[in-house]
């Protein structure tokens, strides 16, 4: 075990850290990717394949340790691929959607 600090609203916190719990960093992800951040249950789809997005606008809201998580797109473009609906439940790093760019 590895001690580790985390600090929230300027509160230290002490944590422990399993050597083998950190993920290698694998580069920088694709913006065109939309993956899910934590694991959880795919409560409202906001987009249609084909809708136009602008950077923050919500796209899916993921049910997570009975807490609603905004999924947000990082770049404008359109829905290219959608790949959850309602009710389907996601692990961390799921691919949701893809976006196009605008041309």
């Amino acid at each position: 075990m590895k001690l580790d600090k985390l600090i929230i609203d300027d509160t230290e916190y002490s944590t422990e850290v399993p050597e083998n719990s950190r993920k290698p960093y694998n580069g920088i992800p694709d913006p065109c990717e939309i993956r899910a951040f934590i694991p959880g249950v795919v409560v409202d789809v906001k987009v249609s394949k084909g809708d136009r997005i602008m950077s923050g606008d919500v796209l899916i809201l993921l049910d997570a340790m009975k807490m609603h998580n905004e999924i947000c797109s990082t770049i404008p473009g359109y829905i290219k691929e959608l790949y959850v609906k309602t009710g389907d439940t996601v692990q961390m790093n799921h691919l949701i959607a893809r976006i196009g760019k605008e041309i």
